[in-house]
């Protein structure tokens, strides 16, 4: 094998193309290599087409040679189909109308998967910010053509995202039994969660849906309930602890004007008894000497902990909380009771089929993660290309190109 076939093999060109020439540019650190299409005619779907003419030379970006970008030049053939119009030859070598070649994409991608920065990426393969976010437009959208259609979705999980300033939200559906985002929309209201659903195979319908996992938010369980009427809806113990953790720092907050003990004792108040250090649980065995409303207020969440114990006579064991709570006369905690009373059924089936949205919370983490490396998304899509890029478990590459 000489060099120039060598050369082709590894550059993944068919022999239907000739390397003319291959010219290296020192001052801009960069080699170009000449390809020329070989034939006279043109192949496709076992027709045979006579070509046409020629399109402008035009660049492929490929992977770096050292320290030198590399780029494919061709000028591509065109021939008249069968519709009579002029087109331009399919080529194997790169994406149809993308400026680089598919090596360069997989190569992206696997960097991607790494390091999580779009902007670290573009530097490494001497390339922009547009192309990195092109591949991984493309690549979300193979993947999204090779899954398919999505009808046989069992337990999922519903939840809000905020995505940039301004409280911009988008809509995130997981798959709770297999564990990666399904499909996000902007947006939480009623129609944003029933246009999320209908998207993933055209039914106004699901159901094959049996159990959904979500905070109180009325929009979220209205669609549910026409969607997948027969589903469960289930209000885990994560967002019911988060409401009353709330209630707690706003008890500290509005007490702690007039207990100076309480300043810069928000996690003290906040934190399970076995996470507080030696010093904030003096100060926290202080607040419950002195009787103050906060101390009362986490007694009040410990004692709701205990409800996803019992197996039995729940709704009995709730209102019996219930009662201890209010005869403590906390306002905000009040406040969180008279909205666990609107969603009891939710609260009581987290209590019987003991799911929680731990693992959606575990996913939130590290889509915030990304959000914060990339300093927020300047709209919706890009928001959504990311979070199906990392977390939606798509095959991102052609089997071909691996």
């Amino acid at each position: 094998m000489d060099f120039i076939d060598f050369l082709r093999e590894m550059l993944g060109i068919t022999s239907d193309f000739a390397i003319t020439s291959i010219v290296k540019d020192e001052d801009n650190k960069h080699i170009k290599i000449h390809l020329q299409y070989l034939n006279t005619y043109y192949e496709k779907d076992g027709k045979t087409y006579k070509l046409y003419d020629r399109t402008p030379e035009r660049e492929w970006q490929h992977l770096n040679w050292f320290d030198y970008r590399c780029y494919l030049v061709s000028s591509l053939p065109r021939y008249i189909s069968d519709d009579g119009k002029p087109k331009v030859i399919d080529i194997n070598f790169a994406p149809k109308s993308k400026g680089y070649t598919h090596l360069f994409a997989f190569k992206i991608i696997e960097a991607l998967q790494k390091v999580r920065v779009q902007n670290t990426v573009a530097e490494l393969f001497n390339t922009s910010a547009y192309i990195v976010r092109s591949i991984m437009e493309s690549a979300v959208e193979y993947g999204l053509e090779q899954r398919g259609e999505i009808a046989n979705l069992k337990h999922v999980s519903l939840d809000e995202k905020a995505y940039t300033q301004g409280h911009k939200y988008a809509t995130i559906l997981i798959d709770s039994d297999n564990d990666y985002v399904v499909e996000m929309t902007e947006g939480r209201k009623e129609k944003n969660v029933k246009a999320l659903f209908f998207s993933l195979n055209s039914s106004e319908e699901y159901p094959s849906l049996k159990r959904v996992n979500m905070d109180m938010w009325k929009p979220y369980m209205k669609a549910i309930k026409d969607i997948a009427p027969k589903a469960i809806i289930v209000h885990d113990k994560f967002h019911l602890f988060k409401k009353l953790s709330e209630a707690i720092d706003k008890t500290r907050r509005k007490e702690v004007k007039e207990h100076e003990q309480l300043k810069n004792q928000k996690y003290t108040v906040l934190k399970n008894q076995e996470n507080r250090t030696e010093q904030q649980q003096k100060d926290f065995d202080k607040m419950l000497q002195d009787n103050l409303l906060t101390a009362k207020a986490w007694q009040i969440r410990e004692n709701f902990k205990y409800l996803f114990q019992v197996s039995q006579n729940i709704e009995l064991h709730y209102q019996m909380w219930k009662q201890d709570a209010k005869e403590k006369a906390i306002t905000a905690i009040n406040h969180v009771i008279e909205t666990f009373d609107r969603n009891l059924k939710g609260i009581i089936n987290a209590i019987l089929t003991k799911t929680s949205s731990a693992k959606h919370e575990n996913l939130n983490g590290k889509i915030q993660a990304v959000m914060a490396k990339a300093r927020g998304f300047v709209n919706f899509e890009r928001f959504r290309i990311n979070t199906l890029f990392y977390f939606g478990k798509l095959n991102l590459t052609p089997q071909k190109f691996y």
